[in-house]
């Protein structure tokens, strides 16, 4: 299974027990783009009315992009590797907003402890 739909099931899943102890998401207006880098792949992450989609593609107004290698960013969207930490190791990058993926990191700590 290619990354994408690894991504779609994980984010899917993540924001529906991150709702309730995260209720701010319902407010949130936010996209989040994802660049994986060995296999070419891009979708993005948006966050809006309350709703989550998963595209595939490239969006023309992300806040934030980031980029990894697929098993990178599959162990982060999975919770098994801590964001901060593979930033600072240089296994992921952002660019754009890089403070609002704190807020993407919330999201994921939130629906990972769900």
């Amino acid at each position: 299974m290619a990354i994408y739909e690894k991504a779609v099931e994980a984010f899917k899943n993540i924001f529906e027990k991150a709702k309730s102890s995260l209720p701010e998401v319902s407010s949130w207006n936010k996209v989040y783009q994802f660049i994986v880098e060995d296999t070419g792949e891009e979708f993005y992450v948006e966050i809006s009315g309350g709703e989550l989609k998963v595209e595939k593609g490239k969006h023309s107004n992300p806040i934030a992009t980031i980029t990894g290698k697929a098993e990178v960013l599959e162990k982060k969207i999975k919770g098994e590797l801590d964001s901060m930490a593979a930033f600072m190791k240089r296994q992921i990058k952002i660019t754009g907003n890089v403070l609002d993926t704190m807020n993407l990191k919330k999201l994921l700590d939130a629906g990972l402890k769900g």
